[in-house]
């Protein structure tokens, strides 16, 4: 049975700067959950993302939060897995699709895949 890590990172404000690290075995799945309010129009986007990437991302989703009303912030949800052994740093960035400045928040994993 796969072990599923959940980690939690909040967006306490703009323009912050996170940086945390994450043990996983190889083929591990894992989540990564950011608090997003997509209604704004900004999203999490994976900024390094390429082909030659220790992780895949397997899974994307947006959630309201319970009772939310129009306008409502909720979270978005990664799932990444781990596809061989070594390290790779993610970064993550909070904006708008069609907008490459304007960078609102930005948030760095490194994984360690055993």
């Amino acid at each position: 049975m796969k072990r599923i890590l959940v980690l939690t990172i909040s967006c306490l404000s703009l323009l912050s700067f996170q940086s945390s690290v994450m043990k996983v075995r190889t083929g591990e799945v894992f989540k990564v959950v950011l608090k997003s309010n997509q209604s704004t129009g900004y999203s999490w986007h994976w900024e390094n993302q390429s082909k030659e990437n220790l992780l895949d991302s397997v899974y994307v989703d947006y959630v309201l939060k319970d009772r939310a009303i129009t306008g409502a912030g909720g979270n978005e949800i990664w799932e990444f897995r781990a596809k061989r052994k070594g390290k790779q740093e993610v970064i993550m960035v909070y904006k708008k699709p069609w907008e490459e400045a304007g960078k609102v928040d930005r948030k760095v994993f490194l994984i360690h895949a055993e």
